[in-house]
């Protein structure tokens, strides 16, 4: 094997932004790969020249040779982007694990722990590129034994999401409490509502209920008024979770979507009858067509215009077969 005292033709800025920074190989790897085409260099010898490039080590440098899926710790990963899913994330079932135990640096991950592995997966779906990946383990306090784990590698910039997320109480300890720019987005509320999302029926009225008991009350009180602002008529209840109204829930399904993105979690979405998306009520109907509520009413009572109940004595609601029907009595005269 031949030794040279001189690599500067072999060991160029260039080689160490391509095995160093791209290909994020730590010096011992480098020499490795280096032994194998011939070149005996010591991972110091590699050190001194990279330093003459101003590469040098870093906090995650040592994390390299144990852990070749670390993050670049002087990288940026999280962007704008990416926020509403990492809010969605967090409004729900994920969490934040902080680690200062790394060198210098202060890092986190997102973690989370769920019952279906089809929903730790989606929930880790947006962070592969942070190192997501689903784990099953053994969990004695779960009716099927074991739960999946879903966890991305640490990096400074979780962290950041970590202290914007988990703010000191009066004790000192850091809690999650969403923020005041918290998105409230159509992927967002996805994740939440898949989480800790679910459908309450009563009689004959439907409601979602949010349980969102994990965050102070005023934080909650902040919530419902981030929903109302976009049309989804909801309140908060005395177990502080936020309830979603009978009214509120086309407004709700239609921001979100109306079909599950993970097979586990359909019943969520089935439980709303198509009717809920497409009735119209009494007012809203009388206020369309333009005519007086009380002869329409009167109508609808004596069945000249037909509606649908939900139950024998239930409120009339009106499907466009119906409306359709209506308009027919405006143009003959008899609804006015």
């Amino acid at each position: 094997m031949r030794e040279q005292p001189h690599y500067t033709n072999l060991l160029t800025e260039e080689f160490f932004k391509k095995y160093y920074i791209d290909k994020r190989m730590s010096y011992p790897k480098i020499r490795e790969m280096l032994l194998k085409e011939g070149y005996n260099i010591h991972s110091g010898t590699l050190y001194s020249y990279a330093k003459k490039f101003n590469i040098g080590r870093d906090s995650s440098e040592s994390r390299r040779n144990w852990d070749e899926k670390s993050l670049d710790y002087k990288k940026k990963y999280i962007q704008e982007d990416m926020i509403e899913f990492i809010d969605g994330f967090l409004l729900g079932d994920g969490g934040i694990g902080p680690n200062k135990n790394i060198r210098t640096q202060i890092v986190a991950r997102f973690r989370c722990g769920v019952e279906y592995e089809d929903f730790c997966e989606y929930l880790m779906k947006p962070f592969v590129f942070l190192g997501g990946e689903v784990k099953k383990r053994k969990a004695k306090n779960m009716k099927q034994g074991y739960i999946f784990n879903g966890n991305t590698r640490h990096h400074p910039d979780i962290y950041q999401q970590y202290l914007r997320w988990y703010p000191e109480n009066k004790e000192g300890e850091r809690v999650k409490q969403p923020p005041e720019d918290v998105k409230i987005t159509p992927n967002s509320v996805m994740m939440w509502y898949l989480g800790d999302g679910s459908v309450v029926v009563k009689k004959s009225s439907i409601m979602v209920r949010l349980s969102t008991d994990g965050f102070s009350k005023e934080k909650v009180e902040f919530l419902v008024s981030k929903l109302k602002g976009i049309n989804i008529q909801c309140h908060l209840t005395m177990e502080n979770r936020i309830m979603v109204n009978a009214k509120g829930v086309p407004a709700f399904f239609n921001f979100i979507g109306r079909k599950s993105p993970i097979s586990c979690y359909n019943y969520k979405f089935d439980q709303i009858p198509s009717w809920r998306f497409e009735a119209k009520r009494m007012i809203e109907v009388v206020d369309e067509l333009g005519v007086d509520y009380n002869r329409f009413s009167h109508l609808v009572k004596h069945k000249k215009i037909p509606c649908f109940r939900l139950s024998k004595n239930g409120r009339p609601r009106f499907l466009s077969e119906h409306i359709s029907e209506a308009k027919k009595m405006l143009k003959n005269g008899i609804l006015y």
